[in-house]
């Protein structure tokens, strides 16, 4: 983590220190972009001019506690973060969706200190990759949910993704999630593989070059 390494590093610098004449004053890591606020967040959602012909976006519900009645068990990492949600949360958050043909595509942009993002993100990806399988219980409906790390293109500063496969009552459902961080600012994507691959560098693309 970013903030560990700059801690570790005036560590050794202060122990390395010759003192006397010879030591030299050491400059200041450079300050930190400042997290977005939502209000600038929104404009650097994706749109259906964004994504071409087919996409079409989803009108978002006030979130009423949607997610209130999912629970994880089988994977003791991913428990310990529902039972923490608040650690993984960022200064600022906007959203949107599509559906294209019968598949989906969510978006979420996250604002904070790139350190934070990096940290934060580090810590969520690396929950839900650590069980490669576990139960996810949705009302009183048990799913199976297979998991496995996924490549990542070269964007932005620091990337995460995984595939996850849930064996619903339908048939089996493959998603990708992908984060890419840049700046102050992380775009997650989450959907059909193969839309996630196809849009995250559009999606960096619209975030602004200091973020």
């Amino acid at each position: 983590m970013p903030a560990l390494a700059i801690a570790l590093c005036g560590v050794l610098i202060t122990g390395c220190s010759g003192g006397g004449d010879d030591a030299k004053p050491q400059a200041k890591p450079p300050a930190e972009p400042k997290p977005l606020a939502a209000g600038a967040l929104r404009p650097l959602l994706l749109s259906q001019a964004d994504l071409g012909a087919g996409y079409v976006q989803v009108q978002e519900k006030p979130d009423s506690g949607k997610f209130d009645d999912v629970s994880v068990q089988g994977c003791s990492a991913l428990e310990k973060l529902g039972q923490s949600g608040d650690e993984t949360m960022f200064a600022a958050k906007a959203e949107t969706s599509f559906t294209y043909r019968d598949a989906t595509l969510g978006e979420e942009l996250h604002s904070d200190r790139p350190s934070v993002l990096s940290s934060k993100l580090g810590k969520l990806f690396g929950a839900y990759t650590s069980c490669p399988t576990y139960t996810m219980t949705a009302g009183t409906t048990p799913i199976k949910v297979k998991v496995a790390k996924s490549a990542t293109p070269q964007l932005g500063d620091e990337q995460f993704a995984y595939t996850s496969t849930m064996e619903l009552p339908s048939g089996a459902q493959v998603l990708k999630t992908m984060a890419v961080c840049k700046g102050s600012v992380a775009v997650i994507l989450v959907g059909a593989p193969a839309l996630v691959d196809r849009q995250m560098k559009t999606a960096v693309g619209k975030l602004p070059a200091g973020s």
